[in-house]
C-alpha cells in the first residue's frame, strides 16, 4: 500500500473509532544488544535513564533497546506499542494523551541522531533507537516513559514531523539510475569522505542504503581494488561492536557486512587484520585451525538475519495496478507478497500444477525481455552473426515464454524463473544460470543469493548422473564444462564463460556448506534440495515457501548484469539444442543417412519452434524431430512419383548433400504438429503468427520461414 493509501485508511479507522490504533501503524522488528540465553526475558522496570538523547552510544554508555520501522509505522503507533510492550509493571497505562506526548517525546530523543545520519526521517528501515537502557548483563530494561513524556509536553509541535504518517515503502531501486547516482557521489571523494557516506546511511537505515552502498564499494573496486580494501577496513573501524552485530542480525546489514569481510581480507596489516577479526566476531564466522576466518560462502554465518515485518494489513490489500509513471519502481500490491531487504515484492497467487500435487506462488513478472534487449544491446555484447540471429529469435519468442522477473514455485520443479523458466530441479537450467553470474558479479550474486546460503558450482557426470562428492575435480569439471574455460585451465569470463553442468550447494548457519543434488528415487520422502527450497509435504501433497520465488524477483528487477546473464544464457540454449545427447533409440535418419539437429533447424521459424520446445520439454525434441520426419516421409508417399522427386529429402550427388528447401518446408509443418509442448494451441498460434508477420523490408516483424534463413549456427 502506498504512503496516500495507507495515511487515508489509517485517516479513516482513527474516525471510525476514535483513538484506534491500527496494528499496521506499530509494524517494528525490536532488536536487543545483549540478548539472554535460551527462553530468558529480562524484566521492564522503571528506573533514571543515562543517555539523555538517542543514537549512537560509547562504550561507557549503557546500551539501549532500538526498533527497525516496517512499512506503515507511525510514531503515534510506535507510542502506543511501547507502552504495550516496554511498560514497566506497577506503572499507571498511559492514556490517549500521553501516548501522543510519548510519541513526540521519542522525536526529541533522537532528533540530533536523525539529523545526524542524513537518512529520510520516517521510513521503512529506519533504524530507531529507543529510550530504553539494557542494564547489567541484559536482565532488565530500565525506562523513564515519565521523563520522555514530558520531553514531548514541552515539544507539542515537532517542525515537519507529523504523528499520524507512516513510515513509506522502500522503493525498488533502478539499476541504471543508481550506478549513475553512485558515480556522481564519488567523483572528487576520498576514501575517508567515501567511508563517512556509507557510515552515516548504513547506521542511519541499512535497508534503505544497502544497493546504494554496494554499488558504491563495486565501483571503488573497479577503480581501484586496493583503494576497495581501504574502504572496508576504514567503514568497519568506524562502527562500534554493538552496532556490527545489530547490523550482522538484519538482512541489508548482514549482506553489507558480508562484502566489507570480503573486501577488507584483501587489506594487510593490524588495521586490516582488527577489522576483519570485527566483522569475523558480528558475523559469528567459524575460525580455521590457523587461526582465520572461514569464508561465508564455505561455512555458514552462525548469525540468520532478519527482515523487516510486513504489516498486517497487507493480508487484506487487495491487488491494484502498478503506478503507470514509476513502473521500475513500484509493484502491484495484494496477492502473496514478501519482504526481501526491506522492498516489498508481489509473488502473485498461490496456485498449482495439472496434478494438484505441488502447491505454491506464481507471478509472470513485469519486466519485457525484449525492451531490455534493445536498450542494453552494448551492454549484453553480442555482436557476431551467429549470436545476432539467435538473440532475434530469443527476443521474438519472448512474449510467450518468460518475463525477466517471473517466478514459479508450484511444480516439481521447485523453483522457475526468468525468460526461459530455468528450473531448480536439475543440473543444466538454474544452477548454470546461476553459475554464469557468479561469474561475472560475485559480489551481487551474493547480495541475491549467496547470503541465503546457496552456493552453485560447476560439476560433472558419472555413468549418467550427477557425481558424487563433496570437493569439486577440477579435471573433470572442466572436461564437463569445456566452453567455461581456457585452454590453461582458467575460467571465462562475461558472456564468454558458457557452463553446461553445475549442482547447487547449501551453505547452513555455522555449518560446512554441503552439496544438494538433483532430486531423484521414489517420490513421498522430501529430498534435501527441495528442502533447501522450501518444500514441505502434507498428506501427499508438497507446499512450496514463497521466500525463493521473492529472492529471484529482486534479483531480476534490481540487477542489470543478472538480467543480462539470462539473455547470455537463453541465447546459448542454442548450443544445448545442437548438441543433445542422441538416445540410441531415437535416430535421425532420412532415407538411410543420418543427420544433426541443426541440419533440420534451419529457418527462424523451425529455430523458435525447437528452441521454444526446449525450454519447455528439452528432452522431447529429438522425438518430435523423428516424428517429423516419418510424417513428411509418409505425406511424400502417397503423392504422385512426380511430386515425390519435386520433395526428395536430398539430392544424391555429392553424398554429403544437405536437406533440400522443399522437404524441409514440409517438415518444418509436421515438426509443429509433432511438438509435445505445454499449451501446445497457444504457442503454435504464436509462433504461426510470428511467421506470419514476416517482411522482407524489415528484420524486426516475426521469423523468416523459409529454410537457409537462419545464420546462428557455428560451424560445420
Amino acid at each position: 500500500m502506498n504512503t496516500l493509501a495507507q495515511t487515508l485508511a489509517t485517516a479513516t479507522l482513527a474516525a471510525a473509532q476514535p483513538g484506534a490504533v491500527p496494528p499496521s501503524t506499530h509494524n517494528v522488528l525490536l532488536r536487543n544488544p545483549v540478548p539472554l540465553p535460551g527462553p530468558l526475558t529480562p524484566g521492564i522496570v522503571a528506573g533514571v535513564l543515562t543517555n539523555t538523547a538517542g543514537g549512537r552510544r560509547t562504550v561507557d554508555q549503557r546500551p539501549t533497546l532500538s526498533v527497525f520501522l516496517g512499512p506503515g509505522t507511525t510514531a503515534h503507533g510506535l507510542a502506543h506499542w511501547v507502552t504495550r510492550t516496554l511498560w514497566p509493571a506497577g506503572v499507571p497505562a498511559a492514556t490517549d494523551e500521553e501516548k501522543l506526548q510519548i510519541a513526540r517525546g521519542l522525536w526529541v530523543w533522537n532528533q540530533g541522531y536523525l539529523a545526524w545520519h542524513s537518512s529520510t526521517p520516517w521510513r521503512a528501515g529506519l533504524w530507531f533507537p529507543l529510550p530504553v537502557e539494557v542494564a547489567g548483563a541484559g536482565e532488565s530494561w530500565v525506562t523513564d516513559w515519565e521523563t520522555v513524556r514530558g520531553w514531548g509536553a514541552t515539544h507539542p509541535e515537532l517542525v515537519n514531523t507529523t504523528l499520524e504518517v507512516p513510515a513509506a515503502s522502500l522503493p525498488l531501486p533502478d539499476p541504471h539510475l543508481l550506478r549513475t547516482a553512485v558515480a556522481t557521489v564519488l567523483t572528487g571523494m576520498s576514501v575517508d569522505e567515501a567511508a563517512t557516506y556509507v557510515e552515516k546511511r548504513l547506521v542511519g537505515n541499512p535497508f534503505e542504503a544497502v544497493f546504494r552502498i554496494v554499488e558504491l564499494l563495486r565501483q571503488v573496486e573497479t577503480a581501484d581494488p586496493a583503494d576497495a580494501a581501504t574502504l572496508a577496513v576504514t567503514i568497519t573501524r568506524r562502527l562500534a561492536p554493538w552496532e556490527l552485530e545489530l547490523l550482522a542480525g538484519v538482512t541489508s546489514g548482514h549482506a553489507v557486512l558480508r562484502r566489507l569481510f570480503a573486501l577488507a581480507g584483501r587489506a594487510t596489516g593490524a588495521e586490516a587484520t582488527a577489522a576483519r577479526s570485527a566483522l569475523g566476531v558480528a558475523l559469528r564466522l567459524t575460525r580455521t585451525e590457523a587461526g582465520g576466518w572461514q569464508p561465508p560462502e564455505l561455512v555458514g554465518p552462525g548469525v540468520v538475519p532478519v527482515d523487516l515485518p510486513l504489516p498486517p494489513v497487507a493480508a487484506t490489500t487487495p491487488v491494484v495496478a502498478a503506478n503507470p509513471t514509476d513502473a521500475a519502481a513500484q509493484e502491484k500490491t495484494g496477492g502473496l507478497r514478501y519482504l526481501i531487504h526491506g522492498r516489498d515484492l508481489h509473488l502473485g497467487q498461490q496456485t498449482t500444477e495439472s496434478t494438484k500435487t505441488w502447491y505454491g506462488p506464481a507471478y509472470g513478472g513485469r519486466q519485457e525481455p525484449a525492451a531490455f534487449i534493445v536498450e542494453n544491446e552494448a551492454a549484453i555484447g553480442l555482436t557476431s552473426e551467429a549470436d545476432r540471429a539467435r538473440l532475434r529469435v530469443v527476443r521474438l519468442i519472448s512474449p510467450k515464454e518468460g518475463m525477466l522477473d517471473a517466478s514459479r514455485s508450484a511444480d516439481a520443479g521447485l523453483l522457475s524463473t526468468g525468460i526461459q523458466q530455468w528450473s531448480a530441479h536439475v543440473n543444466e537450467e538454474l544452477t548454470v544460470l546461476l553459475a554464469r553470474y557468479r561469474n561475472a558479479a560475485p559480489d551481487l550474486y551474493d547480495l541475491y543469493f549467496g547470503m541465503w546460503g546457496l552456493q552453485v558450482e560447476l560439476w560433472w557426470k558419472e555413468a549418467g548422473v550427477e557425481a558424487v562428492a563433496e570437493t569439486a575435480d577440477p579435471a573433470r569439471v572442466r572436461a564437463a564444462n569445456p566452453e567455461a574455460f581456457h585452454a590453461d585451465g582458467t575460467p571465462r569470463t562475461g558472456k564468454d564463460f558458457a557452463p553446461q553442468y553445475a549442482t547447487f550447494f547449501e551453505v547452513p548457519p555455522g555449518q560446512p556448506r554441503r552439496r544438494l543434488p538433483v532430486p531423484t528415487g521414489a517420490p513421498g520422502v522430501v529430498k534435501p534440495r527441495q528442502a533447501f527450497f522450501g518444500v514441505t509435504k502434507v498428506g501427499n501433497k508438497y507446499h512450496i515457501a514463497p521466500h525463493w520465488c521473492a529472492r529471484v524477483r529482486l534479483a531480476s528487477l534490481c540487477s542489470t548484469e543478472y538480467k543480462i546473464t539470462q539473455i547470455w544464457t537463453g541465447v546459448w540454449r542454442f548450443e544445448r539444442l545442437a548438441r543433445q545427447a542422441a538416445p540410441t533409440e531415437i535416430r535421425l535418419e532420412v532415407r538411410g543417412r543420418t543427420f544433426r539437429i541443426r541440419d533440420f533447424v534451419s529457418s527462424e521459424f523451425l529455430a523458435a519452434v525447437a528452441l521454444d520446445q526446449h525450454i519447455n520439454k528439452p528432452g522431447k525434441v529429438r522425438a518430435a524431430i523423428h516424428g517429423a520426419i516419418v510424417r513428411t516421409e509418409r505425406a511424400i508417399a502417397r503423392m504422385p512419383a512426380d511430386r515425390q522427386d519435386e520433395l526428395r529429402p536430398y539430392d544424391a550427388v555429392p553424398a554429403n548433400s544437405p536437406l533440400r528447401p522443399a522437404w524441409l518446408r514440409l517438415f518444418q509443418l509436421h515438426y509443429l504438429i509433432e511438438r509435445d509442448i505445454y499449451d501446445k494451441q497457444i504457442r503454435d498460434h504464436y509462433l504461426l503468427l510470428l511467421q506470419d508477420r514476416f517482411k522482407t523490408d524489415t528484420d524486426m516483424t516475426g521469423l523468416d520461414g523459409e529454410p537457409g534463413s537462419f545464420h546462428g549456427w557455428v560451424g560445420e
